[in-house]
């Protein structure tokens, strides 16, 4: 039995998923984007599409609102079902089989709130960039650390959903929304931390851009997602092996 299809329905329907659907629209606040006035826009986001997407994503991930929505819908899709009961429907299906479609209804919902938000900045930086700097697919130097950065981006979020999950199925709303509110603020922090840089993936696209050969960085960035994520998905399913209806 595939259980995909209605529980992504259930999930898409949810109005949290609206309200973080709305922050795609971020990149359309250019001067928010470039952190100056709009009469000389940081060159760092208009010297190329991929550095506007590049600039929109990290607005967004340093906001931390997307980070708290994201936690209230995890939660309302596991804690909610489980004190409510309604699982219990599902007691002649496998618990694994239950996780694994609430799970990827979740990374789903991420997968459109990523990709409209890559839209809504490609169409704002040709309408309203391009045309006063000229149009760069590429920035001049580093595209490849630009790509890899995005990969990271992706890589957290997964992370910070798969943790909320596991945390969310054993504790309230409020420990399971706050344990990803904290993930996301340590994932900002601990790149500026000299002692811990390197346990986080993103720090590879950035902080030691070029230190490492690109082979070697994109290696130990998905191997640190990974691994990160390996462990909070092990946890979430452990936890709800441990569910009794």
């Amino acid at each position: 039995m595939n259980l995909f299809p209605s529980v992504f329905q259930s999930v898409f329907k949810r109005r949290d998923v609206n309200i973080l659907l709305a922050f795609t629209f971020l990149p359309l606040l250019v001067s928010s984007l470039a952190g100056i006035g709009d009469a000389q826009l940081n060159t760092d986001v208009t010297r190329s599409l991929l550095s506007f997407i590049v600039s929109a994503l990290e607005l967004q991930f340093q906001l931390v609102l997307p980070a708290l929505i994201m936690g209230f819908i995890v939660s309302s899709v596991f804690r909610d079902e489980i004190s409510s009961g309604i699982l219990f429907l599902y007691k002649d299906i496998k618990k694994s089989s239950i996780l694994h479609a609430k799970l990827l209804s979740l990374f789903a919902v991420y997968v459109i709130y990523f990709l409209g938000t890559v839209l809504i900045a490609s169409l704002t930086y040709v309408v309203t960039i391009a045309p006063r700097y000229g149009f760069h697919w590429l920035p001049a130097h580093q595209a490849a650390y630009s790509l890899l950065y995005i990969l990271t981006m992706i890589g957290l979020n997964l992370i910070l959903l798969s943790l909320v999950a596991a945390v969310s199925i054993k504790r309230t709303t409020i420990m399971a929304v706050l344990a990803g509110v904290l993930f996301n603020l340590f994932a900002q922090v601990g790149p500026l931390l000299n002692g811990f840089r390197y346990a986080f993936p993103p720090t590879y696209a950035t902080k030691l851009a070029g230190q490492f050969p690109f082979g070697l960085a994109f290696a130990i960035s998905l191997g640190l997602i990974l691994l990160y994520f390996g462990l909070a998905y092990r946890s979430a399913r452990k936890n709800f092996e441990k569910i009794e209806y």
